[in-house]
């Protein structure tokens, strides 16, 4: 059984890998139907464990839940209405971009996008926490004061735009197989919900997961009110980016069911309008939050 398992296991990944591939020659309502469906399965998974099962006490979350889900629809439709498809224009690409040049297998040539592709993501954030005026479009994410697991589709319609450029300009410049873009934004949809989650984990299985996988008690540091908690921990998926370039956090101030959550200049319900939440990057407040307001406050 032992020699049989890891010979099924390979097949299984190899039935995937090439079902993936033959995904990515599909059109555009196909690709998103999938993800669709992946989200929402994973999407009820986490609300009903952090509903039985919750990290912190939270107390009613339906007005908050219906705001960031509203958001993340008014984000679905503006995405889909664009005529911009990150895996059609990786097919058109041909085999161009930096991982092509290279010749490399294909499982190895889709984990190395994989890779540099959440590598991307983590600068990213890094950048929208750093430049003023992309943390003003940034901190509707992080107005959130219940961090739950539809926090994790959170954000303004404009900063939603400018990622999608980033990612365009990254899948081209690798040289991402279309397969490999539709299965990293599977990923990292899962991951984000994962982490933004308020579920209750063995500490024990945190600290092993931590090794490669952003959790919740670490990604909840970085929600944290506090300025230096808040510009720690950038990764959504793997953690070690954060370990690489010193952005790792292991803990808290205080205890992680008890620090104040979301940004000091939102404590009136702001986070719980779909209106005002839209209307933040231009209401001038909570700019000492971005990095450049590092040093302001204590740790």
């Amino acid at each position: 059984m032992s020699v049989i398992w890891p010979i099924f296991s390979d097949f299984i990944l190899l039935r995937i890998l090439v079902n993936i591939r033959k995904i990515g020659n599909s059109h555009k309502g196909g690709t998103m139907v999938i993800r669709l469906i992946i989200f929402g399965g994973l999407l009820v998974l986490f609300v009903l464990w952090e509903s039985f099962f919750p990290r912190r006490q939270q107390g009613t979350l339906l007005k908050n839940r219906i705001c960031n889900l509203s958001l993340s629809l008014i984000n679905s439709l503006i995405v889909f209405i664009l005529p911009i498809n990150i895996a059609v224009l990786a097919m058109n690409a041909g085999n161009r971009g930096f991982l092509y040049s290279l010749s490399l297998p294909f499982p190895v040539h889709l984990i190395l996008s994989l890779l540099l592709l959440d590598m991307v993501i983590y600068f990213q954030h890094l950048m929208f926490h750093s430049v003023p005026l992309l943390w003003q479009l940034h901190k509707v994410h992080h107005a959130d004061r219940t961090l739950n697991a539809t926090s994790a589709v959170r954000f303004h319609p404009v900063e939603i735009f400018i990622s999608l450029g980033i990612k365009v300009s990254a899948v081209l410049l690798i040289g991402v197989p279309a397969s490999g873009v539709i299965l990293f934004e599977i990923i990292l949809n899962g991951c984000s919900l994962f982490n933004h989650s308020c579920i209750q984990i063995p500490l024990g299985a945190d600290r092993v997961l931590r090794f490669f996988l952003v959790t919740p008690d670490m990604h909840r540091i970085h929600h944290s009110v506090r300025l230096r908690e808040t510009n720690r921990n950038f990764g959504f998926c793997l953690t070690w980016w954060d370990f690489i370039f010193g952005t790792y956090r292991q803990n808290p101030v205080q205890d992680q069911k008890s620090f104040l959550l979301g940004l000091s200049g939102y404590t009136n319900g702001e986070d719980r309008s779909i209106l005002k939440s839209l209307l933040m990057p231009f209401d001038g407040k909570a700019k000492s939050y971005s990095i450049k307001g590092m040093g302001k406050q204590g740790a």
